[in-house]
């Protein structure tokens, strides 16, 4: 564990160091607001909720919001695509532009568009399993479909930027590359999950704190100003937790992989991060590292 947790900050360091990074989250969270805001207000205009037929009507938002939920997931999964090859870039001494970068992330468009199909699908599969539950089973199944799934895609998106695969092929390296190379990994998205978290507390105390006050005792100037300060540091930790968490993951599977190690980072602690576990009976254990 504590070995994840020295990756982790050397993973913080090195995005440090190359704060362009920092604007592919950025730019995937403005896209996914506009196009989100854009097909409410298109549906709403087109087709109020209240000019009857309501189940058709309903249908027809349903439909429009999976249909957005896929665009968002395409774009997320391209922008994600080009702040690896940058990140690459950056390794290789290149420091590759945003533009550049994106150029190539679009190069995975069918790829990308077949992610976001069968992550939505996996998704809506597991809501509706979840669905039919109540109470504290619902809980509790949400909660373990929404684990397996992350566990299952956790290097999904570094195997469809090495292989130009579709998502079958990408989860099948996925697991195979955590089956093979498990070991304190995942210390280091611990660390990421619990330095990003604080930065969204902070930033959501200050939201409520502005709220309260500014019932009693600020002006408008300064309700805004610490409502709109709260709201940035959310953003800002969200952002970072964006960047740290998926550069995170494509160091791990390019040295599981046998592609290195950028500079920076200890050696012994991407061997122990990455190390493969034997069986008392001198086999690799395989799904039980899961």
């Amino acid at each position: 564990m504590k070995a994840g947790w020295r990756l982790a900050k050397s993973v913080r360091k090195s995005v440090s160091g190359h704060k362009g990074l920092v604007t592919y989250p950025l730019l995937s969270g403005i896209t996914a607001i506009i196009i989100f805001i854009a097909t409410f207000m298109s549906l709403f205009f087109t087709i109020p909720l209240d000019s009857g037929a309501n189940s058709n009507v309903l249908l027809i938002y349903i439909g429009g919001f999976i249909l957005a939920y896929i665009l968002i997931g395409f774009l997320a999964t391209v922008i994600l695509l080009s702040m690896m090859i940058a990140y690459r870039s950056i390794l290789k001494g290149d420091n590759m532009g945003i533009r550049e970068s994106l150029n190539k992330g679009f190069t995975y468009i069918k790829e990308a568009i077949e992610w976001a199909i069968f992550y939505t699908i996996l998704v809506m599969i597991m809501r509706m399993i979840e669905s039919r539950f109540r109470g504290f089973s619902q809980i509790i199944i949400g909660a373990v479909g929404s684990f397996i799934i992350s566990i299952a895609t956790f290097f999904a998106v570094p195997a469809i930027l090495d292989y130009k695969c579709g998502p079958i092929k990408a989860v099948k390296h996925s697991v195979e590359t955590i089956t093979r190379n498990f070991g304190q990994t995942f210390g280091g998205i611990a660390y990421i999950d619990l330095y990003t978290l604080a930065i969204v507390l902070l930033g959501f105390l200050v939201f409520i704190f502005g709220l309260i006050l500014g019932i009693s005792t600020l002006t408008v100037v300064g309700f805004a100003a610490m409502l709109s300060a709260g709201i940035i540091i959310m953003a800002i930790g969200l952002i970072l937790n964006f960047t740290y968490s998926n550069i995170f993951k494509l160091v791990i599977f390019d040295y599981a992989n046998g592609k290195g190690l950028p500079p920076g980072f200890n050696e012994s602690d991407i061997k122990i991060a990455t190390r493969q576990k034997k069986s008392r009976f001198g086999g690799i254990m395989g799904n039980s590292n899961l």
